[in-house]
């Protein structure tokens, strides 16, 4: 993937979700690393820095992005967090008693819904011709061939799902562009409020600072080739099964 250097303009890169601990601290991440950043959240995010361009959306749904989208210029990559497994109203099931229609559409809503329509709106300011990336955070709870404790319904199908939409959808824009990579990663269990109920399960040494997550998502980015479109990738650059 590009990386800024001396003679060149720095890469453009937009990050979604940005507000959030991983999204603030890829933003910190890329900003160190020279390249330009544009970042869309729901809430302000304290970072003050020439080289980024905050963007405050309503929601991530087309209708909202129309403003922001005029605005954005072409990119070299984006890497979206956008994500949920619990909130105000549920948290994960333990058993099918615990299913229920509001979280299932929840779940699928923003883990799948709304990065495919992301990835859409956004393909036509990726380059056709140059090595660019667009990167969903996703999780290897939603890889099939490993699950083996169960549980988990929504988000685990969600991101099931969310997984086959993007290996489609890199299949397709290979034909077109042939240098971008879409590319789901799993970053591990971070230290933020998506893990927080379930830190306390966690050995030490499994639950990773944002910086350290941010670091090592941009570390996979780096070593990604065309190759690795449509692949579900660990947070060590390991390909994950479906």
């Amino acid at each position: 993937m590009p990386q800024p250097t001396m003679q060149q303009a720095p890469p453009h890169i937009l990050i979604i979700g940005a507000s959030g601990g991983l999204g603030k601290a890829l933003v910190e991440e890329y900003l160190a690393a020279g390249w330009r950043v544009t970042a869309w959240s729901r809430h302000a995010v304290p970072i003050a820095s020439a080289s980024l361009r905050q963007v405050t959306v309503a929601s991530y749904w087309p209708e909202d992005l129309t403003v922001a989208l005029e605005q954005l210029e072409p990119l070299t990559g984006v890497i979206s967090t956008v994500g949920v497994l619990h909130n105000d109203a549920f948290m994960p099931e333990k058993n099918l008693k615990s299913i229920n229609r509001q979280q299932l559409e929840t779940s699928f809503q923003v883990n799948t819904i709304v990065p495919l329509m992301l990835l859409q709106q956004l393909v036509p300011k990726l380059p056709r011709k140059s090595p660019a990336f667009w990167v969903q955070l996703s999780a290897k709870v939603g890889s099939i061939t490993d699950n083996y404790l169960g549980g988990w319904y929504s988000y685990r199908a969600s991101k099931a799902a969310l997984n086959m939409l993007l290996k489609t959808a890199a299949i397709e824009l290979q034909r077109s562009h042939k240098q971008l990579v879409v590319a789901a990663i799993h970053p591990g269990t971070t230290d933020t409020s998506l893990s927080q109920p379930f830190q306390q399960r966690l050995p030490a040494d499994k639950l990773y600072s944002p910086v350290q997550s941010a670091q090592r998502i941009a570390s996979v980015i780096r070593k990604l080739a065309a190759d690795d479109s449509g692949k579900l990738l660990h947070w060590d650059g390991s390909e994950l099964p479906y």
